[in-house]
């Protein structure tokens, strides 16, 4: 007989082997839509980031908070509370801190890194919001909703809530990449770790389908 007990959500422990890395910086002014240019000047010095899945979350700041932002010209104005943020391997930080004291060419702009702060474990809350999840221009919410829901089910995840948001666009060399905004919510511990490890979608490196936790589904 092979009997299995589930494991009870109160014994979920964490796991390390993916940890989000976080970096100090200065940039004096970066362009909203930095993505592709950003993933670009970290594959010049860390050329394994995609052999190994990283993520790389854009350097955004947030409205209302003091930080400087004029979505009309494209450009915004980092703060000291910006931050670059790198979602890797555990076995990979080591080489990733060669990043502190170079500066990035981003084009006609720079990010130089500071520092690297204490890298964070993912989160285990029940609700998840990604950014951007990349999809195409011509689907539906319904149909877009639907892929998501396919490619969870493919992970051995069942969600039963999901709410789609804003649409958006990252510019690369050779394209334009549409994305939409994600939450799910009633995650169990080891599915909400297993979304954030793995990610949606592809594109990881311009911050596609790369998910954080979220307090309540109802501030989508």
């Amino acid at each position: 007989m092979f009997w299995q007990e589930t494991i009870k959500e109160e014994n979920f422990v964490l796991p390390d082997h993916i940890q989000d890395m976080v970096f100090n910086i200065h940039s004096k002014i970066l362009p909203i839509d930095h993505a592709y240019l950003l993933s670009q000047a970290l594959l010049a010095h860390l050329p394994w980031l995609e052999e190994v899945g990283a993520g790389v979350f854009d350097i955004s700041v947030a409205d209302g908070n003091g930080w400087e932002q004029n979505k009309e010209s494209g450009f915004y104005y980092p703060s000291k509370r910006s931050k670059l943020i790198i979602r890797l391997p555990k076995e990979r930080m080591e080489s990733a801190q060669s990043l502190i004291g170079k500066t990035l060419t981003l084009g006609e702009y720079e990010v130089k890194i500071v520092k690297a702060l204490k890298p964070k474990l993912l989160s285990d809350m029940s609700v998840v919001f990604a950014k951007g999840v990349a999809c195409e221009s011509s689907m539906s919410e319904e149909d877009f909703l639907q892929q998501c829901y396919d490619e969870l089910l493919s992970m051995g995840i069942s969600v039963s809530k999901m709410l789609a948001g804003l649409e958006s666009s990252i510019q690369t060399d050779q394209a334009q990449i549409h994305t939409r905004s994600l939450m799910i919510a009633n995650l169990r511990k080891a599915e909400s770790v297993l979304i954030q490890e793995r990610g949606l979608g592809a594109h990881r490196l311009l911050g596609c389908g790369l998910f954080l936790p979220h307090k309540d589904i109802e501030e989508a």
